[in-house]
């Protein structure tokens, strides 16, 4: 026979009954979250996609997508030799994740990394009071980008360098005028991201510029500055005393000299430049308007047939002197290619242009996808997940989102970067707004990190990190432009949602009495 007791009014209620009764606090928390829930559903909206679009791309290819790179990345897990073309930042994020789990486990992690960016751009938005449409429509690109969601998939490095600039991005706006332990942070996350990728060097020059102009003036600017320099180096020369210790000299990575010249060669003079005798066929006997692409040039012309270095010299030493005597002698040739390549990544749809690496490498294909000479059956059997499989109604409907709708057209990152421009330069408002300096430091990180990467190549891989800065840069600059500049930053709390009305429960009735 069940017990009974007795309530406030006098009525007898069993002990399970009692226990099922949600207490008011715990009512109460319920209420709070629906309350944040209705107070933010357009970011919620496009959080839930962003959810169920990673949940079929990761049930349609499993166990994870393998480019080329994938396949060093993990064979460097074993061995953690820096003397490589692949620089061992990813590979320090690679070896904890598969010691614990396997190629399914990578990616899940990956897709997880990318949800959290869309959450911190919309909190670190709320905090500068951004309007909830501008600041859901600022993680539509990281959550709903196809592109994004087939390198999530893929084992390769892109995902965490985005979530480290975006780390650093949090660290250094999270406050208007940041602390010393912001700076520390900051500059820690934005040194962490050079090993991931070396393209990531010029974000130090906008992130000391911001903690210059950030704070009061005098010794303390400089202090700032030299303070998130200071973390900066810290990842950076440890990375390089590591690389020291296995090649007997200091670097990053051997890619550069391949790489560098692969630019070179495709701007190359031949009638004009002086060469020593033993690097002349270093340049291509190829009219200019016939050469190919940069990424020819770097990874399959046959230099190695070509040139024999002299005593006391490597190749790499011949590829960095030519790489230097063309860029002397042909500078206004190396800008104009840079900004050709610079502005390809604003183009409305992602095509190719003669030379470029073909965009077909990051679409979801309906088939396993296999462009190195290695097996992914083997690197599946070796890492765990399963065999390669690919699920194909769902692979057909990630690659017909993709090529229809499921892009970010370059013209709109363009007028996102332009936006920010326009607010740090103090147009209209923003002319005596607080968020100039702010709106800076996203700006200036994304156009050097994609400057970077298209002065070695262009790819609509390398185009990417444009997914997370663009938006941030735009969502602070129209809000500098156009937002009444006496409203004071940041706003406190990043998220602030009403207290509910009190509620006294009836356990006679269940009917809630508010008061």
């Amino acid at each position: 026979m069940t017990a009974t007791k007795s309530t406030d009014d006098g009525l007898p209620r069993s002990s399970e009954d009692a226990k099922l009764q949600p207490t008011p606090f715990r009512r109460d928390r319920c209420v709070r979250a629906w309350t944040a829930v209705r107070h933010h559903w357009p970011f919620v909206v496009v959080f839930v996609f962003g959810v169920a679009l990673r949940a079929v791309t990761q049930v349609a290819y499993r166990p994870a997508l393998l480019y080329i790179d994938s396949y060093r990345y993990l064979s460097l897990v074993r061995t953690t030799n820096p003397v490589t073309s692949q620089t061992l930042g990813y590979v320090f994020f690679l070896w904890p994740v598969l010691k614990i789990g396997n190629l399914f486990v990578v990616v899940l992690v990956q897709h997880l990394i990318g949800l959290g960016i869309g959450v911190a751009i919309y909190v670190l938005c709320m905090r500068y009071r951004i309007s909830r449409w501008i600041a859901a429509a600022a993680t539509i690109p990281i959550l709903l980008d196809a592109y994004q969601l087939q390198i999530e998939q893929n084992v390769m490095s892109e995902t965490l360098f985005e979530g480290l600039l975006v780390g650093a991005m949090l660290a250094l706006l999270w406050h208007r005028r940041p602390s010393t332990r912001a700076l520390l942070v900051g500059g820690l996350l934005l040194g962490l991201s050079v090993p991931v990728r070396i393209v990531s060097l010029p974000a130090i020059v906008p992130a000391v510029i911001f903690a210059f102009v950030c704070g009061p003036g005098g010794w303390r600017r400089l202090g700032r500055a030299a303070t998130i320099g200071l973390a900066f180096l810290i990842p950076i020369v440890g990375y390089m005393g590591y690389y020291r210790s296995q090649a007997n000299n200091w670097g990053l990575t051997t890619s550069d000299a391949h790489a560098l010249y692969g630019r070179a060669a495709q701007i190359a003079d031949c009638e004009t430049l002086h060469l020593p005798s033993y690097e002349q066929l270093l340049c291509p006997q190829v009219p200019l308007a016939k050469r190919v692409g940069i990424d020819y040039y770097a990874h399959t012309y046959p230099i190695a047939a070509l040139v024999t270095p002299p005593r006391g010299q490597t190749l790499r030493d011949l590829l960095r002197d030519f790489t230097r005597r063309v860029f002397r002698n042909q500078p206004l040739d190396l800008l104009h290619a840079v900004a050709v390549d610079f502005f390809k990544g604003f183009r409305w749809d992602h095509t190719d242009a003669r030379g470029d690496v073909t965009v077909e490498r990051w679409q979801f294909q309906p088939y396993v996808t296999n462009l190195g000479r290695d097996d992914p059956i083997a690197a599946t059997s070796r890492w765990g997940g399963g065999t390669p499989t690919v699920v194909k109604p769902l692979a057909s409907f990630l690659r017909g989102y993709q090529m229809s709708m499921g892009y970010t057209p370059g013209p709109l990152l363009l007028l996102a970067f332009l936006s920010g421009i326009l607010g740090g330069c103090g147009l209209f408002r923003a002319r005596r707004s607080q968020l100039r300096a702010v709106c800076w430091l996203p700006t200036l990180t994304g156009l050097g990190v994609l400057l970077a990467a298209d002065f070695f190549e262009f790819s609509w891989r390398y185009q990417l990190p444009a997914l997370v800065l663009a938006p941030l840069a735009a969502a602070l600059g129209t809000t500098a432009i156009f937002r009444d500049p006496t409203v004071r930053y940041p706003a406190g709390p990043a998220i602030t949602v009403a207290r509910p009305t009190t509620i006294e429960w009836s356990h006679a009735t269940d009917v809630p009495n508010r008061t």
